[in-house]
């Protein structure tokens, strides 16, 4: 058996960190790593809203597009610049060019845009979507029609609208 007396024994002294330091160093980093984490989650939350702001405001300027479309065939046939466009109204319209005028309000089901298989957005059978699009024209001037068209989409219990508007001429 060996023994050491305790005067063998050397006690060393070493530097540290306390307790005190190094929870108050977790805390600094802590506190930084949620003010990063915060800004992260904000900016994914912009980014989407931000994404169907977009959406909304192509899908408002393609049913604007659709209607003067309308007034160009109508042009390149010899009709009258509006017919076919249901004056005094609302209603909808898709790239199908399928008109329908019993739409009262853009919360109407009818108004509700889907994406078909090919990827367009229509109001007929489809994947849902949030949007909501609605064509009003307004024939009081005998110049010209005006028409705005409406989108509308909710998210996180907010509704948002997006509305587009343009004079149609007969520029015969």
């Amino acid at each position: 058996m060996i023994f050491k007396s305790t005067n063998d024994i050397q006690i060393y002294k070493c530097a540290g960190f306390s307790l005190l330091e190094v929870m108050i160093a977790v805390l600094i980093i802590t506190m930084g790593m949620i003010g990063v984490l915060s800004l992260v989650l904000q900016n994914i939350q912009v980014q989407y809203i931000n994404k169907n702001d977009l959406i909304a405001s192509q899908l408002a300027q393609e049913g604007l597009e659709l209607v003067r479309n309308i007034r160009d065939e109508n042009w390149l046939d010899g009709n009258a610049y509006d017919s076919g466009i249901v004056g005094d109204g609302t209603y909808t319209i898709d790239y199908t060019f399928a008109i329908n005028d019993l739409i009262n309000s853009i919360d109407d089901v009818g108004a509700k845009l889907n994406i078909n298989g090919a990827g367009f957005y229509i109001h007929g059978a489809g994947s849902a979507t949030p949007f909501y699009r609605l064509i009003t024209v307004d024939d009081s001037s005998a110049e010209h029609l005006k028409v705005e068209c409406k989108v509308r989409w909710s998210e996180r219990s907010r509704t948002h609208d997006y509305t587009a508007a343009t004079l149609l001429y007969d520029w015969r």
